[in-house]
C-alpha cells in the first residue's frame, strides 16, 4: 500500500514540474519574424525626426537568433545600385531609381548579392564572423531588401561595422537596430561615414520564467498532494488498542 501511495505522489509532483517547465521552455524558443513589405516607422530618404539626420539612406535590423545573427538591410530609390562597382554597368545601374523593373532586378541580383557580402564587418568578442547566406529582393514598395546570415553570437561584445557608409551621399545616414530573439532592443544608432560602427553587449541566456497563469495551474496539483499527504498521515497513525 505504501509504495503505491509514494509512487502516486511522485508522479503528481513530476507532472506538475514538467508542465511548468515545458511552458517556460516553449516561450524561451519563440522567435520573431520580419515582413520586408511591412510599413516602417521611419521614412527612407525622407525627413524622419527633428533630432535625427535629415535623410535616411537605409534601415538595418540585426537579430540575435539562437541559430545565427540575421541582418536585414532595406534601401530605397535605387540606393543599392549606387553601391555597385562602376565597372559593373547594367541598365539598373544606369537608372538607379525606383523605376527598376522586376525583370531587370532579376538580372542584376547576382551583382547585388556579391556586393552585399562586403556590407558588414562583424566580430564577436574580437573573433570575426563570416557571412553565410545572402539574399536580396525587390519588395512591393520597390525597396531593395538584403538578408545576411552570420554564425550565432555568444555572450560578450558584438562589433558591427557598416563598411559601405563611405559611399553614402553627404548628410545621409543609416539606422542600425540590434534586437535579441524576443524582440527587445539592445542598441540602436544612426551611423555615417564618420562613425560606421556599433558595439553591442550580448547578454547570456535567461532562465526560463513561469507565468502567473502557469503558477495558477499548479494549484490543483499542490492541493492534490496535500490531500494525499493528509490521508497518508491519517493511515499511519497507530490505532488505539481495543
Amino acid at each position: 500500500m505504501w509504495p503505491r501511495f509514494r509512487r502516486s505522489v511522485a508522479l503528481v509532483l513530476r507532472g506538475v514540474l514538467l508542465w511548468g517547465g515545458l511552458g517556460a521552455a516553449a516561450r524561451a524558443h519563440d522567435a520573431i519574424s520580419f515582413d520586408p513589405n511591412a510599413p516602417s516607422p521611419y521614412s527612407i530618404n525622407g525627413t524622419w525626426g527633428q533630432a535625427a539626420p535629415t535623410t535616411l539612406h537605409g534601415l538595418a535590423t540585426a537579430v540575435l537568433r539562437a541559430d545565427g545573427l540575421e541582418i536585414d538591410l532595406t534601401m530605397a530609390d535605387g540606393a543599392a545600385y549606387k553601391l555597385l562597382d562602376p565597372t559593373q554597368a547594367t541598365t539598373g545601374t544606369a537608372n538607379a531609381t525606383m523605376d527598376v523593373t522586376a525583370d531587370q532586378f532579376a538580372k542584376d541580383e547576382p551583382l547585388l548579392i556579391n556586393r552585399a557580402r562586403t556590407f558588414f564587418n562583424v566580430a564577436n568578442n574580437g573573433v570575426p564572423l563570416s557571412v553565410g547566406s545572402v539574399s536580396v529582393e525587390l519588395n512591393t514598395s520597390k525597396n531593395t531588401v538584403f538578408r545576411l546570415l552570420f554564425p550565432p553570437a555568444v555572450p560578450g561584445t558584438l562589433h558591427l561595422e557598416m563598411t559601405y557608409l563611405g559611399q553614402n551621399p553627404p548628410g545621409e545616414k543609416d539606422l542600425l537596430t540590434v534586437l535579441d530573439r524576443s524582440g527587445v532592443t539592445l542598441a540602436s544608432a544612426s551611423l555615417g561615414p564618420e562613425n560606421p560602427t556599433l558595439e553591442v553587449p550580448v547578454p547570456g541566456p535567461e532562465a526560463p520564467r513561469v507565468s502567473l497563469k502557469q503558477w495558477l495551474l499548479l494549484i490543483p496539483g499542490v492541493l492534490m498532494m496535500v490531500v494525499v499527504l493528509a490521508l497518508l498521515s491519517k493511515l499511519r497513525k497507530p490505532q488505539p488498542e481495543g
